[in-house]
């Protein structure tokens, strides 16, 4: 996704991969007391503010768009990469559990059946929570080559750097599906 803009320098950053939420936060919370349209700013640029921190904020985007700015145009082809394989199945066989339970609490024509599903939405919700937190983990291990790649060539990097982006989409997108199917299962 190349937006034309940069949202290092839309949040006043350098172009750094590696940064703590701390400081991406400190920096949209300031760039948006100066972009507000009630403190003299536009929508527009309040707005750009918002999506710079958005694709910042998530590590596979981070990458994509630094990557991007450097001229290196990320493709991905939609196979699961080798680093991430693993994790498929489990996660997999997690959502598709929850959503055989939220169809049979959906359908359930009996109180007694209901309460069943109910139950075992909220035994399921701490298998998700476990898996959660080892994406989590797999995430923030993958993150910790950034200040490397911050102190290389872009160029040099570029098939480790692209793969990284492969890895990370995968895993922030089952990251966000195990959470929607936590909320699912715990609250009908």
């Amino acid at each position: 996704m190349v937006t034309g803009s940069d949202h290092f320098e839309a949040l006043g950053m350098e172009r750094k991969l590696d940064l703590s939420p701390e400081t991406l936060r400190a920096h949209y919370d300031g760039r948006c007391q100066e972009a507000h349209p009630d403190a003299g700013g536009t929508a527009k640029g309040f707005d750009a503010v918002a999506e710079a921190y958005k694709a910042l904020s998530s590590p596979a985007r981070r990458l994509r768009h630094w990557l991007e700015l450097f001229g290196i145009r990320v493709v991905e082809d939609g196979s699961l990469p080798p680093a991430v394989e693993e994790r498929f199945g489990p996660v997999n066989a997690l959502l598709q559990q929850a959503s055989e339970i939220a169809e049979r609490h959906r359908e359930a024509r009996s109180t007694l059946v209901r309460s069943l599903a109910e139950a075992e939405g909220i035994s399921l919700q701490g298998r998700i929570v476990e898996a959660r937190g080892e994406l989590e983990n797999a995430i923030t291990a993958m993150v910790s080559v950034f200040k490397r790649f911050d102190e290389s060539d872009p160029h040099e990097i570029r098939e480790e750097a692209m793969e990284l982006v492969r890895s990370l989409s995968f895993l922030e997108r089952w990251e966000a599906q195990l959470r929607a199917a936590w909320a699912q299962a715990g609250c009908w």
